[in-house]
């Protein structure tokens, strides 16, 4: 690699360890399967960053489902970031919001490997810029925004009484005063290729269901405060779905993704992560795609003149249930209804990795609209839609009764990770 040649880097994030929706004990390790998965899928997103010939890694944030991992979620990440540091690669980390404590004065997931080889890793848990020496021997400024709380900017710049439109405006005004900050000071080393590292939402990011629901009242920063001649490549964590916000231009603005499958929500998004190939004034870069697990979400409504049972089980014989999370839906009439044989159902499902839930829909034949039995196998938010679908008289308040299930669930989770 001559010193002209572009520098290779692998952009990864929002690892999630110790996510284990969906997932059982697995007998020989004592792990749970999904904490398997999802480390199967980072070390399948590193051996090819390696083999694809990177000398530089960029994390963006989010190594943990736990603002307070577990030692054995610590040890399995620490596992896989040496993967590259035993072969020489620079490890960059940025904390994102699920990397940083509650508590005042305690330590973030993340300062542990700043303190523990310095010479390979190097956590941003403030804003800041440095200039980071890669396994070529080659220069490369970095440019970090980690995660803002909204506790410490409220703390610091006495919102406390604020409205919650007032409060989110004051952290996106936060957001872009750094960015403006970071702008400035790249400017110190401008002939080298920069990388900005963020951990925040973008107004004009695609969010999938599940996500958009507890992001409720997040800060947005407009695409535009990101688009500097500072910045030659914008890596961005926190939505777990792939895209480029400026694609075709520079900066590329990219969101990593997530290495695997946090729900059924993202069952469709490809997972893996993002090589990038950078130099002073442009960068090129490919999505690499991890096989990770399936999700299914079957669906099968059953025709008239069909056997109900045989039909499901057609359809559930063309698909790969061994290796895969499975939810099931069936929508029958009323008159067939007892032709169902739900035993065969259920024992055709057990060759699944996982069976998450069955659920029948009785269609009614004149209107052909199906009276849901609902179930865990709905999103709440997709439930609460459904019901107020069969419920007219609810129709005019739909948007308040979602606001406040969005703000109920963002609360739960804030209590999960508290």
């Amino acid at each position: 690699m001559t010193s002209f040649a572009p520098i290779r880097f692998m952009h990864f994030s929002d690892v999630h360890f110790g996510v284990e929706n969906y997932g059982k004990l697995d007998t020989e390790t004592g792990l749970s399967t999904r904490l398997i998965d999802f480390r199967k899928s980072l070390t399948f997103c590193i051996e090819a960053a390696l083999s694809a010939g990177i000398e530089l890694a960029v994390f963006t944030g989010d190594a943990y489902k736990s603002r307070d991992p577990s030692q054995t979620h610590q040890r399995e990440f620490a596992r896989c970031l040496s993967l590259l540091t035993s072969a020489g690669i620079p490890v960059v980390l940025l904390t994102g919001n699920h990397d940083i404590s509650n508590a005042r004065g305690r330590a973030n997931a993340m300062e542990i490997f700043g303190a523990l080889s310095a010479e390979r890793l190097f956590v941003f848990d403030k804003p800041g810029v440095r200039v980071i020496r890669t396994a070529a021997d080659r220069d490369v400024q970095i440019a970090a925004l980690p995660y803002l709380t909204k506790s410490n900017i409220l703390a610091s710049d006495s919102l406390s009484g604020s409205g919650v439109q007032d409060t989110t405006q004051k952290v996106v005004e936060r957001y872009e005063s750094a960015i403006d900050w970071l702008a400035a000071s790249c400017r110190q080393a401008q002939t080298l290729p920069t990388i900005f590292l963020g951990h925040f939402s973008v107004s004009s990011a695609r969010i999938g269901t599940l996500q958009r629901s507890y992001l409720l009242n997040e800060p947005e920063v407009s695409k535009a405060a990101l688009i500097r001649p500072e910045f030659d490549y914008v890596a961005l964590g926190h939505i777990h779905k792939f895209q480029d916000l400026n694609a075709g231009f520079v900066p590329p603005i990219v969101y990593a993704g997530s290495v695997d499958r946090i729900d059924f929500g993202e069952r469709s998004e490809p997972k893996g992560f993002v090589l990038v190939e950078i130099e002073r004034g442009k960068a090129a870069y490919e999505f690499i795609e991890a096989p990770v697990r399936p999700f299914l979400d079957i669906e099968i409504t059953i025709k008239a003149g069909d056997d109900p049972t045989e039909r499901i089980l057609d359809a559930l014989a063309n698909e790969n249930l061994e290796q895969s999370v499975v939810k099931l839906v069936y929508r029958v009439r009323p008159e067939e209804e007892p032709l169902v044989d739900e035993r065969r159902i259920h024992a055709a499902l057990n060759r699944a990795f996982m069976k998450v839930a069955v659920r029948k829909e009785i269609v009614n034949l004149a209107e052909q609209v199906p009276v849901s039995k609902f179930s865990e196998a709905l999103e709440p938010i997709d439930a609460l839609g459904q019901y107020i679908g069969q419920h007219p008289e609810h129709e005019q308040k739909r948007e308040q009764l979602t606001a406040r299930a969005n703000q109920l669930l963002e609360e739960l989770l804030k209590e999960e990770l508290a």
